[in-house]
Parts: C-alpha cells; sequence; structure tokens
C-alpha cells in the first residue's frame, strides 16, 4: 500500500469513532491509558483532544510527553495506533478554534473558560493493523 493509501485508511478509520484511547506515562514510567473522545482527524493527522487544565493527564505529559493514541474496531479487531509528542495547549486563539459548544457543560465561560485546554498529539508514526487480512501498514509522519 502506498503512503497515500495508508493515510487515506488511517483518516477513513479514524473518522468513524469518536472515542480513542490516549496513553500517557506517568511519573514512575508506568502507562496511563484513558478513553476521551477526539476532535476529527483532518489531513495533518494532528490528534486533539480537549480537557480539564486541572487534569492528571496534563502533569504527566508536561514531565514526559511522549504518548500514544489507539483506536480499536471490536467487530474485527482491526486497530489504529500512532506514536508521537503530546503537548498542551492553553493560548485563546486556539481553544477559541477547536471549541465545540458541546463542551459548554464542562467550561461554562466557553473557550476561555480557564478550566479548559487542549492536549495536541503529533504522531511521528501511525500503524494500521488490518487484523482479518494479518497486515500491519505503517505510516511515517
Amino acid at each position: 500500500m502506498s503512503d497515500a493509501d495508508v493515510k487515506k485508511t488511517i483518516l477513513d478509520f479514524c473518522a468513524s469513532y469518536q472515542y480513542s484511547n490516549l496513553i500517557t506515562l506517568a511519573a514512575d514510567g508506568t502507562p496511563r491509558g484513558r478513553m476521551m473522545a477526539h476532535l476529527p482527524l483532518k489531513d495533518d493527522m494532528i490528534i486533539w483532544y480537549a480537557t480539564g487544565s486541572e487534569s492528571r493527564k496534563l502533569e504527566e505529559i508536561e514531565k514526559n510527553p511522549a504518548a500514544s493514541v489507539f483506536y480499536y474496531r471490536p467487530t474485527d479487531h482491526s486497530s489504529v495506533s500512532a506514536l508521537g509528542t503530546a503537548e498542551v495547549v492553553k493560548d485563546d486563539v486556539t481553544r477559541k478554534q477547536m471549541w465545540q459548544d458541546a463542551w459548554s457543560v464542562f467550561w461554562k465561560d466557553g473557550p476561555t473558560d480557564p478550566g479548559y485546554c487542549l492536549i495536541k498529539i503529533t504522531p511521528t508514526k501511525m500503524e494500521y493493523l488490518d487484523y482479518p487480512n494479518h497486515k500491519l501498514e505503517t505510516l511515517a509522519l
């Protein structure tokens, strides 16, 4: 499969899911995974999450930005794994740009709420596992 085909396959796969598993590393080096709602994956392949500014995962990211994101399709056990670097984003321009009205339930003051921030995952590599066909496709970014 060409890189363009792998990228399209990954984009299509991820578009069908609202949640993915964000995995960060705790201070002791152990992985910490949690299911989170992500923003739609775009052509730049950057993965975005909204989260609370007091979240434990932010401290983990600031100490060690290595992160992984995992998307899983239970019907056939296929998956996408993204390996990369996490960054906490708190600037008002980006927070307003990414804001979704449904988040008002969590952050009453909207995109300028001090309790709201973003996590940006910049992948260096993404893998698509086509489990039924026993094929692993890798996309270096």
